[in-house]
């Protein structure tokens, strides 16, 4: 009796249960979004390494810069000491570069600043220090000789030229230039080795003149045939080459003059870290180029000069530029007109004032940078990422976000119309995903299981939507059923229970269905009306017998 009572109750469920709803197209759609997010989220890390490979790169160009100026510094001190003539020399710094002298100027500056012109010395070497300002004048020693004194810059250094008007000794050139920290030599008017200083030696590795003039170690190759070049030249010649130092092979910086008794006069500067940073700035510029072009987004640097710098093939195409042109460095207010020309902007009541604030942004997105979407009279979306870097231009990260978007509004439209289908549903639906949070439902399963919308829409796990309903309704094994057909492989076995009673005396129903993409559709049907309309019905049967 029992058996035949629960039979009928099942085929009574089965009657009135409808079918789980599966919709195959909105689980695709779903999983394409997915993905399309996955790229997008991509290629802002993609985008965010790039720009700390950027700042790493404009800091070492900044060392590099700097270490070309020390060496043209370098050089220009040196043609400076060449040219003093007759004069003594006292270079003083500002920088790390400790203060030297040659021949007496020690001694004449500290005439000149002892003597009644002493105030007016001080000041025009104040001047030159912090200012940089030439001067040129004549001063008086304690013992009423006098003293001419030039002033003049190179690099962070302040040379002062000196010469005692009344001196007649002339100066010790060889003992000026043996003192200088840059080979220097002297070819004879037939181009033999005349003479060279202490660091010429030392390069070559002899250890007297004597003996240098005797061997006649050149200091490379080719630099006999410069010598020449310059010996019929009125003006210098400077070459760079390749030599070995001590075993290492070194970058010299080659520059040779004739001399007015028709000899040569040669000096040599250790280019070498200067050579190493180009090659290591091209390096790293190619590699720049590179990563600029795996990035799955268009990227464009401006200089400060507003111009384009630099860019990747993704950026042009993004607004359908030739790279040909843009080889050609265009502005940015160039490539906003350009755009606007080909209808890839958006529209704009005044052109002119907008351009206007783009090109400002150099100015305002020095610190924070901008992000932006763009919407095109081509129906084309384009996000754009403006940031600032460290010499003062800016670098455009370009995304056409066209489809994204279009399936973001797929998404969202299908979602409404999921939700709208179960509504329309009397039974009370849930759908967890493969990690057991809730995913979906309507508006039934909510009303059913006393929970309000505000905490569905969280996604909560089905564990905590148990706690939840435990201590509104009462303990009872219904949701001991469900995690268990979320977890199982085959969850329609978990749906043989037929009808269970809830804690509140309710009579509610589970079928349980996994879906394509993992999830698990939970459908609760409450029959406890119709179990009390069966019941009365039963017993008014009884009395009417």
């Amino acid at each position: 009796m029992i058996g035949s009572s629960t039979g009928a109750m099942a085929a009574s469920a089965e009657t009135l249960s409808p079918p789980p709803v599966i919709h195959p197209r909105a689980d695709g759609e779903f999983a394409l979004a997915t993905i399309a997010i996955s790229a997008v989220l991509i290629g802002l890390a993609c985008s965010a390494l790039l720009v700390l490979l950027y700042v790493r790169f404009v800091n070492f160009r900044r060392e590099t810069n700097l270490a070309a100026r020390v060496a043209e510094d370098a050089i220009h001190l040196r043609d400076l000491l060449l040219t003093a003539g007759p004069d003594a020399v006292v270079v003083l710094g500002n920088g790390p570069e400790h203060p030297f002298s040659v021949g007496n100027a020690n001694g004449w500056l500290k005439q000149a600043m002892d003597g009644p012109d002493g105030k007016r010395v001080a000041q025009a070497i104040d001047r030159l220090m912090r200012q940089g300002e030439a001067f040129q004048l004549s001063a008086r020693s304690p013992e009423h000789s006098v003293i001419a004194l030039r002033g003049k810059t190179a690099g962070r250094r302040a040379i002062v030229y000196l010469r005692d008007l009344d001196w007649d000794q002339s100066i010790d050139y060889r003992a000026v230039i043996d003192a200088l920290p840059v080979p220097v030599w002297v070819r004879a008017q037939d181009l033999s080795l005349r003479w060279a200083n202490r660091a010429y030696l030392d390069t070559v590795g002899a250890k007297s003149l004597k003996e240098f003039l005797s061997v006649g170690t050149s200091l490379e190759r080719s630099e006999a045939e410069l010598a020449e070049a310059a010996q019929n030249s009125s003006e210098a010649v400077t070459a760079t080459r390749y030599a070995l130092v001590e075993g290492k092979r070194r970058v010299l910086s080659l520059s040779l003059a004739r001399l007015p008794d028709a000899t040569v006069a040669g000096v040599a500067l250790d280019t070498t870290p200067v050579a190493q940073a180009e090659a290591q700035l091209r390096l790293n510029q190619d590699a720049t180029s590179d990563l600029l072009e795996s990035v799955p987004a268009g990227v464009a640097v401006f200089g400060e000069d507003r111009r384009i710098a630099a860019y990747n093939i993704r950026y042009a195409q993004t607004w359908d530029l030739n790279p040909d042109w843009l080889d050609t460095k265009p502005t940015l207010g160039d490539i906003l007109d350009r755009l606007r020309d080909t209808r890839q902007l958006p529209e704009q009541a005044d052109f002119q004032a907008w351009k206007r604030a783009q090109v400002q942004l150099f100015e305002t997105c020095k610190n924070t940078g901008e992000d932006t979407c763009w919407h095109t009279r081509q129906g084309k979306s384009v996000s754009l990422k403006i940031r600032p870097h460290l010499q003062g231009g800016l670098f455009f990260v370009t995304e056409d976000v066209t489809e994204k978007l279009r399936l973001e509004a797929s998404f969202k439209l299908l979602n409404q119309v999921q939700r709208a289908t179960l509504d329309a549903i009397d039974d009370a639906i849930a759908i967890f995903a493969p990690d057991g949070h809730l995913v979906l439902h309507n508006k039934h399963f909510g009303k059913l299981w006393q929970l309000s919308e505000e905490e569905l829409n969280a996604h909560p796990h089905f564990r905590k939507i148990a706690n939840l309903c435990e201590a509104r309704i009462g303990h009872d094994g219904l949701w001991s059923i469900v995690a268990a057909g979320v977890t199982s492989d085959e969850p329609e076995r978990c749906a043989a229970w037929g009808k269970t009673p809830r804690a509140d005396g309710r009579t509610i129903s589970i079928a349980m269905t996994r879906l394509p993409n993992g999830a698990t559709a939970v459908t609760f049907t409450d029959y406890t009306d119709l179990m009390r309309f069966e019941a009365a019905h039963t017993e008014a049967s009884h009395v009417a017998a």
